[in-house]
Parts: structure tokens; C-alpha cells; sequence
């Protein structure tokens, strides 16, 4: 208690005087907080961080919505391993099922969807069929939910920050940073880029992998790296786009290539199989109710990767499998690929 009772104080006084370089609240909330948020809580990087989104820095694509703190997120991490598929809510700090001999998988989902998806709970069956290892589902429904995007776009930042503590604090029970592979789909894909941009600020350090599935477009896709995720976050980074369109086309993805390796399949714009795709934004009112329909080629991808752990290859025309697209990816891989499917499940 006497710890946390230092970096709350330590945290205000940064806030209050301006104390710079002062754990991870430099200056103070600026101009009344309207352009800066500060969080104190242990489940940030260091207990406190700051999150700009003033003109002097590159967040600005939030249409002035600022990060919530953890008090107000609602974030819940459900770990599930082979030694206890029954689910366990986990938090920094404390102890868990967590086995640090197993290799990490963490699954965030996008907007207006949750952590108990039918598809979070299917790629974490499949993981755990495919072989022993620590599974734990991001949920981040109240967060992520709908219609205000922009506040759900600002809260990717705080979110990937909790899970960077939380995977810092996995690493200190044994677990190599190496052995993490963060999958993030829609605004989860952002996410996950922030996650492996705070490993690298707080410890010097990279994540193993970060694949995005469809990563979220608007509000990311014309911004530099250090705002949307990126080849540099972790050792590997590949993504999928399966609704790669400008949004003014009902396109929910990014259209531009951002990892090692990035894949289009049948040609990353539109999914066989799917309806047309009229409303753009309006589709995500609810994910899980759109996913089949308004929202079928943005969510197809999550199905893709599911499907490959353990049923399908989505091999690149040339038939190079080492280019398989989804959980299979060699390291090695790199550039744009274009494997095709066909439109109905497993889709290969």
C-alpha cells in the first residue's frame, strides 16, 4: 500500500507542478485537461501515464476524444491454458494459472464487439487444440462500444498500455518477451501496435509477433506509425486486409501495406461469399450482429486466421507455404501476397 500510495502522490504532483520526466506523467493536464488526460493506476506502465492528443503531438486523429483511464475502461484479461481451460480473469500484480513455460497468445477484439465473442472463444479452442499454451482474451466491450468511434479510436492508447503492463508483468514471472503473439482485430490491431510500442519504451524490448487482422482505417490509416500499428512494434508484424476500401465506400480496413508482410486476399477489398457492403461505419452499430452481413468482409479475416491454426493453408498463387497466410506465417516472409479462397467456410 505504501508503494502505491507514492506513485499516486508522485503522479499528482507531476500533474499539479509540472515536474517533466517524473515517472510517466511529465507536465501537467494542460489549458484545464481539454488536450492531455493523465491516469494513475497500477494497471499503467510505471502506475501513471499521460496521453496527449494536442496539436504538438502526432495524436491527433481523435477528433479531440481524449484516452479513459482504467477506472472507466472496464478491461478484463481472461487467461486460458491447457492446464485450466476453465478461464481465469487475471490482473498485474497478481498471481494466476499463468504457465510461463507455455508460449503466450493474446486476442483483442474491435469495435463495438466483446471478449466472450463466439470468434474470440473459437481461436482460443483452436489454439489450445493446436498445442499447450497460455491463451488470454482482451475484452474491452464497455471501452470499445459504439456509436461514438472517435472515443473508442482514443481508447486503443490506454488499452495497449494495460496490456504492455500486463505482458511486462507476465515477462517478470519468466515468460520471454519473444514468446508473445498479440492478434488484434479492427481497432484490436491498434491496439496491439501501441502494446509493442510500450515494450520497446519501457524495457528496450520487442514482442515476437503482432498479427492485425483488418486493422481499423479511419481515424488511423493516413497517420504515421507511432499513431497506428506498424512493422516496428514487434520482431514481426504481419496483417490482413480483407476490407481494404476507403471508408466513403463502406471500407472498414487499412488500405495501405504496414507490416513485414501484408496479404490481400481476393484482393483485399470485398470477400466471396459476402453481401454488399452499403453502410461503412453504420454496419458496426454491432459487430457481432453485422458480422455475416454489413460487416462480412471486415470480420471474414478473423475467420481466416482461425481457420488456418489448425484447418486451412492459404497459400499465394505461386504456392509458396512459406507465405501461407495466417498463423503459419514463416518469419522469413515478407512483402505483399494475394492467396484467393473460396466463399463459403473454412474458405480454403
Amino acid at each position: 500500500m505504501k508503494l502505491i500510495s507514492v506513485i499516486v502522490a508522485t503522479c499528482v504532483l507531476g500533474a499539479v507542478f509540472g515536474l517533466d520526466d517524473f515517472l510517466d506523467c511529465p507536465g501537467n493536464d494542460n489549458i484545464l485537461g481539454l488536450f492531455r488526460r493523465c491516469c494513475t493506476s497500477d494497471e499503467m506502465p510505471n502506475g501513471c501515464e499521460c496521453f496527449d492528443i494536442s496539436s504538438s503531438t502526432p495524436f491527433t486523429n481523435s477528433a479531440f476524444h481524449k484516452p479513459e483511464c482504467p477506472d472507466n475502461l472496464g478491461v478484463k484479461f481472461i487467461l486460458y491454458n491447457n492446464d485450466y481451460a476453465a478461464g481465469q480473469v487475471i490482473k498485474y500484480g497478481a498471481s494466476s494459472h499463468f504457465n510461463p513455460t507455455y508460449p503466450v497468445r493474446v486476442v483483442a477484439h474491435g469495435f463495438t464487439d466483446s471478449g466472450f465473442a463466439p470468434w474470440m472463444v473459437e481461436m482460443k479452442d483452436e489454439f489450445l487444440k493446436n498445442s499447450k499454451y497460455n491463451v488470454i482474451l482482451v475484452d474491452w466491450q464497455k471501452a470499445a462500444a459504439g456509436p461514438n468511434y472517435p472515443q473508442a479510436a482514443a481508447n486503443t492508447r490506454s488499452v495497449g498500455a494495460m496490456i504492455a503492463r500486463l505482458v511486462q508483468h507476465l515477462h517478470q514471472s519468466g515468460a520471454p518477451y519473444g514468446n508473445f503473439h498479440m492478434i488484434g482485430h479492427s481497432l484490436g490491431a491498434q491496439i496491439m501496435g501501441y502494446a509493442g510500442k510500450e515494450i520497446k519504451r519501457l524495457d528496450g524490448a520487442s514482442l515476437g509477433r503482432i498479427s492485425g487482422l483488418d486493422p481499423a482505417g479511419p481515424l488511423f490509416e493516413s497517420y504515421g506509425p507511432v499513431v497506428r500499428v506498424d512493422a516496428a512494434d514487434a520482431d514481426m508484424v504481419d496483417i490482413m486486409h480483407t476490407d481494404a476500401e476507403a471508408v466513403v465506400d463502406a471500407g472498414f480496413g487499412t488500405r495501405y501495406s504496414i507490416g513485414d508482410v501484408d496479404f490481400y486476399p481476393n484482393g483485399g477489398k470485398h470477400q466471396p461469399g459476402c453481401p454488399a457492403e452499403t453502410y461503412g461505419l453504420l454496419s458496426m452499430i454491432s459487430f457481432e450482429d453485422e458480422k455475416d452481413g454489413g460487416a462480412c468482409s471486415h470480420g471474414r479475416a478473423v475467420d481466416f486466421f482461425t481457420n488456418s491454426i489448425n484447418k486451412c493453408r492459404y497459400n499465394p498463387p505461386t504456392g509458396g507455404s512459406g507465405c501461407t497466410m495466417g498463423y503459419h506465417t514463416s518469419v522469413a516472409c515478407r512483402g505483399d501476397h494475394y492467396p484467393t479462397t473460396t466463399d463459403t467456410a473454412p474458405y480454403c
